[in-house]
């Protein structure tokens, strides 16, 4: 059941189920009303489908991407640049040394 719901639930990158991109049809759990149309397509509608449904998924994850990229940015500030001679403070809670007490360490 978890598959099923996983293969058939819209992906947030690439806006499609995962079911849907791989066989070209909406999965089903058996109970629902059979759909008329046919289950057969050549070879050429085959590969046709897969490059549009590749396109469109490569299309959907560069956004995704780039929605990320944007959101990130929009929060981060830029590194302080450092030349040598500066002073600058150290915060030593993760730096372990072999004195017997914090105070003796530098």
């Amino acid at each position: 059941m978890a598959e099923f719901q996983h293969n058939n639930h819209v992906h947030s990158a690439i806006q499609q189920p995962p079911f849907l991109l791989d066989t070209g049809r909406i999965s089903r759990m058996g109970f629902e009303p059979r759909q008329n149309h046919s289950d057969l397509e050549t070879v050429n509608e085959f590969t046709e489908r897969m490059r549009i449904a590749i396109e469109e998924v490569k299309s959907a994850i560069h956004k995704a991407q780039d929605d990320m990229k944007r959101y990130y940015d929009h929060q981060r500030t830029p590194a302080p640049v450092f030349k040598p001679g500066d002073k600058i403070f150290l915060d030593a809670s993760d730096i372990r040394t072999t004195h017997p007490s914090q105070k003796l360490s530098h």
